[in-house]
């Protein structure tokens, strides 16, 4: 190749469409840039952060006049294994490379946030007499141990150089370092050896590794079975061998009790969620993108956390619909998991009492290794279930009941012995429903089709899904004159009708609207494990990996209400709820019981859940699934148009509609049509579903369309593609 061919690289930058732009690697770069590296380039009348893909000595395309890469962050680069997923997964999910890297690397690394400041503060006597009137009032006025140097002097009312100035007085120390605030729970002691099901599964899976295979296991162990000392006797192992351990949850609420138990018994750990700063989540890239961590614990994200070897990957309760990211990159973290673990050639164990359907069928054909832990450790038996039917019920407390005479008494004597409760209700505030008495108007979100959730609490009227709120009315707003009456149960009422019910029943909620301040989860859960209240009552985020030994009763309100929605994943869904959360009981020493409270009490999930059942609901669902070709006897895509102007939204997808059409083949295609949800956050929506005969069958519709032009927004309408969708409204 000729010498006089400049250096070349391709930067993948945040800009939907292409993988790539090519830049001129100025001289004072050349040599150190390699593949990985984040860079600073300018794009049309801006600067934007990316990544270089490649470098080469070639000719410029004809008639193109190259720029400069502008900056070089060398600190900052992503190692080439996880360059090799992401650019996998961004073929897969049908974006551009710069795009998905924007997603994996969070923005305050790409940005180059520096560590903050910290002050920790020295009072030191000897200092005392060097110090002016005004300098010992600052340094008077500041807590014990490290904290921010903005929080500082926000405290003290005075400057940075003020502090500089002490420094030098040696009265208090300044360091450029990043303080991770996370409130670290006690973790109770692994007072037991590993079962014979336990070991044979470290076993399989170690052996795996040692060999250098990477089938996937499926780890499927009722509640209670041990599956988490399953994974820290792995990580072990992982970490004795030289090589670090990803394990995944797929809530940041799961993280805090998991950690503690990480914690006992590994020393460098690193949490990863979004529920950090901006700099605390810089500094934990860099702690681990530097080897300063031996496993990483986190939620989705986590999986692109820059570990230099990683060689044991764990994503627990695998059959989370969490673990799927609804924005751009629209990646499923598990199944990206898998093919993470193929490409380095590592152990992936996936985890769960209730394992997805996907899973199921991929262990039945033979694609996953399936590991059985069907005992709890220490003999525990699962809790007996009691199914009680609310309409029967309704009858006998001649009302419409929201309680069940059977769960209130187990209440009472719960509270009498000193035990604990756990109580599921899968909606939060008051009431979702506010309709008026004289002419029957419901309060409707003005920016989505959906009504109005009362929380009382606040005294506000507030959408689930875009965020707004006002002040609750006194009258009907459409009338004028109509009295407003709330209908149906959230969280918020019913913690108040337990307290009212039960006598000194000590009620602690845990929802999205009591864990919004930071640290939220984790300090609501310690609060419960210390025994400050005897009742626990929340959404789903109580429903799974939660380990509190002295909960012996839970019970579960409406526990088929999700049935009826318009998905093909609700009975699923269901099912693993109701199963999940009544393995909150009786995982100590005294057995546990579950009240299950519903309508349609003849549901197969309900029945399978309760009578622990499983076979039994995967072989009919299964039925169902292959019967109307949904997953996994079927690949998906769904394609959904949006914009402000409901006529042009109509008129694009109409138009690509028709492309769709055209290269479809066998594929079956559901649309163009109005969205389950058809306005939502300002914007009115189409949507369209592919049915492919497989998961390959449906990427290759996709490379068709994209043979064919693509679709992209035009006339002001966004679309997206969403390969394996779990949205479907």
């Amino acid at each position: 190749m000729p010498d006089d061919f400049p250096l070349l690289a391709d930067v993948a930058i945040d800009v939907p469409g292409r993988d790539a732009y090519t830049y001129r690697i100025p001289e004072e770069m050349a040599g150190r840039l390699s593949a990985g590296d984040c860079v600073g380039v300018p794009f049309r009348s801006r600067t934007l952060r990316g990544f270089v893909l490649s470098i080469g000595a070639n000719a410029p395309p004809p008639g193109v006049r190259l720029r400069d890469i502008g900056e070089h962050r060398p600190m900052v680069r992503v190692p080439p294994h996880l360059l090799r997923l992401i650019q996998w997964g961004a073929h897969y999910y049908r974006c551009s490379i710069g795009e998905f890297l924007a997603g994996a690397v969070p923005a305050p690394v790409r940005e180059g946030m520096q560590p903050e400041r910290t002050v920790y503060v020295a009072k030191r006597p000897a200092c005392a007499a060097t110090l002016t009137l005004r300098q010992a009032g600052v340094l008077a006025g500041l807590p014990d141990g490290p904290m921010m140097l903005a929080e500082a002097c926000r405290l003290t009312g005075s400057t940075r150089s003020m502090f500089d100035r002490l420094a030098e007085l040696q009265a208090v120390a300044i360091q450029d370092h990043q303080e991770i605030q996370e409130l670290r729970l006690e973790a109770r002691d692994e007072c037991h050896a590993l079962t014979d099901e336990q070991q044979a599964a470290v076993e399989a899976i170690s052996a795996s590794g040692a060999s250098g295979g990477h089938k996937p296991f499926l780890l499927y162990g009722i509640t209670g079975s041990g599956k988490t000392l399953v994974y820290l006797e792995l990580a072990e192992r992982t970490i004795a061998a030289g090589r670090q351990v990803l394990l995944l949850l797929p809530e940041i609420a799961l993280t805090p009790q998991l950690a503690a138990r990480v914690r006992r018994r590994f020393a460098r750990v690193a949490v990863w969620h979004s529920g950090f700063t901006d700099g605390e989540r810089a500094e934990q890239w860099r702690r681990i993108h530097a080897g300063g961590v031996d496993l990483v614990l986190g939620t989705r994200s986590a999986l692109f956390a820059p570990l230099p070897a990683p060689g044991l990957i764990i994503v627990d309760e695998e059959h989370e619909s969490s673990y799927k990211q609804e924005s751009v990159p629209r990646y499923h973290a598990r199944d990206l998991a898998v093919v993470y673990a193929g490409q380095l050639g590592v152990p992936v164990v996936l985890g769960s009492a209730t394992p997805s359907l996907e899973s199921i069928h991929n262990a039945r054909i033979g694609r996953y290794h399936v590991l059985q832990l069907r005992k709890r450790p220490l003999g525990g038996r699962l809790p007996t279930p009691m199914l009680v039917d609310m309409r029967e019920e309704s009858r006998a407390q001649r009302r419409s009941a929201t309680l069940c005479r059977e769960l209130v008494e187990r209440l009472r004597l719960v509270r009498a012995a000193g035990e604990q409760a756990i109580v599921l209700l899968n909606r939060r505030g008051w009431s979702p429903v506010v309709t008026c008495q004289e002419c029957g108007h419901t309060l409707m979100c003005k920016n989505c089709d959906i009504s109005l959730t009362f929380h009382r609490g606040p005294g506000k009227v507030r959408c689930h899904y875009c965020a707004a709120e006002e002040n609750m009315p006194r009258r009907c707003p459409a009338c004028g004159v109509g009295e407003l009456s709330t209908f149906g149960l959230g969280t918020e009422q019913l913690a108040a009708q337990l307290s009212a019910e039960v006598a000194d029943l000590r009620v602690l909620r845990i929802d999205a609207d009591t864990v919004k301040r930071r640290q939220g989860h984790a300090t609501l859960f310690d609060a419960f494990a210390r025994g400050a209240a005897d009742c626990l009552v929340g959404t789903q985020m109580v429903a799974k990996g939660l380990d509190f030994p002295q909960v012996t009763l839970v019970g579960i309100v409406c526990a088929d209400r999700g049935l009826s929605v318009p998905d093909f994943r609700a009975a699923e869904r269901t099912y693993q709820l109701i199963a999940q959360v009544a393995g909150r009981a009786g995982r100590g020493e005294k057995p546990g019981t579950v009240v299950v409270q519903a309508f349609d009490t003849e549901a197969l999930a309900l029945r399978c859940a309760i009578d622990h059942r499983p076979k039994t609901f995967f072989d009919a669902e299964m039925e169902q699934r292959r019967a109307y070709r949904y997953p996994p006897f079927a690949g998906l895509v769904r394609i959904v148009w949006s914009g402000e102007s409901l006529a042009n939204v109509q008129l694009v997808a109409l138009e690509h509609g028709t492309r769709i059409q055209a290269v479809a083949q066998a594929c079956e295609v559901l649309g163009p049509n109005p969205a389950g949800l058809a306005f939502l956050k300002g914007m009115h929506r189409w949507h369209a579903m592919i049915k492919a005969p497989s998961r390959g069958a449906a990427q290759a519709f996709l490379d068709r369309l994209a043979t064919a032009g693509g679709i992209e927004g035009e006339k002001g309408v966004r679309v997206a593609i969403d390969v394996d969708p779990y949205a479907t409204s």
